[in-house]
Order: structure tokens, then C-alpha cells, then sequence
């Protein structure tokens, strides 16, 4: 009989704390809530404290099932590569042939980049001397573009005195320019080279009679 009646005086006990602990935490919350309905600040701060933990939990049970690291919010920063590779057809010293060179250059927008085409095939090979191929120095004007053609405008500016033309020398070299162009820039099917806006010019011939 005592042994029932403990019993029961236990278990109204442990009623009476969880309704005195479920009272308190109806009180607190409702103290926080006249806070926070009273004060806009307030208001709006417990609101973004609130979408906050839930966006945490719920970071935090995605990288639980993910098995991802709590740590790896961004993902890695990819290496901004600025170059490309390019082909490279230069004039060979016997006057006929052409080398094929790949090269990795910087990017540049579509004028830049022929600039830079035509100064690596007049510069020659890298691996062997065949500047011979092209005895003069060579700026160019203008670069402009028409449908498909390419139209360089160049000028002479000097001519190595001491340097022999090579027979063939200047045909090879319009023909690896080119090669060179069309290859590496696919919308440009044909490459015309201009003597200060004359076509057809032998370039070569003309500046060793200066």
C-alpha cells in the first residue's frame, strides 16, 4: 500500500516539474515575443537569427549525409590560364620547304593575335637559325578583314645589306604566313600581304635594288 501511493506521489511530482519546466519555457517565449513584437529592430533581428540556424542545420545534416567537409563551402578556385597553344609554319633555308613549330602564346582579340602570328613567322624557327629567310625588317600598318580574307598592310623599314635573298626565300614565306593564319584562326580561308597598299609587290627583290 505505501509502496503504491509513493509511486503515484512520484509520478504527480514529475508531472508537476515538466509542467513547471514546459511553464517556464511558455513564459520565456512569450517574453521574447512581446520583445520582439514591441521593437521592429528587434524583430527583424530575431528573424534573421532564426532563418540563420536553419540554414546552418541544415548545411550541417547536407554535409553529414554528403560526408562533406563542413569546411568546403566554396569550391576551389579554378587557375585562369590566359595563353593557348598555337602552330607555327616558318620558311626552312633551303627556300622551299616549311617547319611546323607548336608554340604557347598569350591571348589577344583577332587583330593583336594576327600581329603576333606574322612576327613569330618572319622572327623564324626557334630551334634553328632561319632569319636568312627573311633579310629585312617588316612593320606592319594596318590589319583589316573582308568575308573570309585576311589583308596585312606592310612597310619596309631596313634591309640587312650584308644579308643574301635567298632564291624562293619570299614565296615560302607568304605561303607559311598563311598556313599560319588560316590554321589558327579557321574563319580566315585566304591571307593577302600589301607593300604599303600594293598587292603583288616582291618584296625581297625590291628592298635589296634600294
Amino acid at each position: 500500500m505505501f509502496e503504491r501511493v509513493a509511486k503515484r506521489y512520484r509520478v504527480i511530482l514529475r508531472r508537476v516539474r515538466q509542467w513547471e519546466v514546459v511553464s517556464k519555457m511558455k513564459e520565456q517565449a512569450r517574453l521574447i515575443r512581446e520583445k520582439v513584437s514591441a521593437d521592429e529592430i528587434e524583430r527583424n533581428r530575431f528573424l534573421v537569427l532564426v532563418i540563420s540556424v536553419i540554414f546552418i542545420f541544415d548545411y550541417l545534416v547536407f554535409c553529414y549525409h554528403t560526408e562533406k567537409n563542413l569546411f568546403d563551402i566554396f569550391p576551389a578556385i579554378p587557375v585562369l590560364d590566359d595563353s593557348r597553344e598555337v602552330t607555327v609554319y616558318v620558311p626552312a633555308l633551303d627556300g622551299k620547304s616549311i617547319l611546323k613549330e607548336t608554340r604557347r602564346i598569350s591571348v589577344y582579340n583577332r587583330v593583336g593575335f594576327v600581329r603576333v602570328l606574322f612576327r613569330m613567322v618572319a622572327t623564324g624557327s626557334y630551334y634553328e637559325n632561319t632569319s636568312a629567310m627573311v633579310p629585312v625588317k617588316i612593320d606592319i600598318r594596318k590589319i583589316w578583314f573582308y568575308d573570309d580574307a585576311c589583308i596585312i598592310d606592310v612597310m619596309l623599314v631596313s634591309l640587312d645589306k650584308t644579308a643574301k635573298v635567298i632564291p624562293g626565300s619570299e614565296n615560302v614565306f607568304r605561303e607559311s604566313l598563311e598556313r599560319t593564319i588560316t590554321e589558327n584562326i579557321p574563319s580566315i580561308k585566304r591571307v593577302f600581304l600589301l607593300e604599303r597598299g600594293i598587292p603583288f609587290k616582291n618584296i625581297w627583290e625590291m628592298a635589296a635594288s634600294l
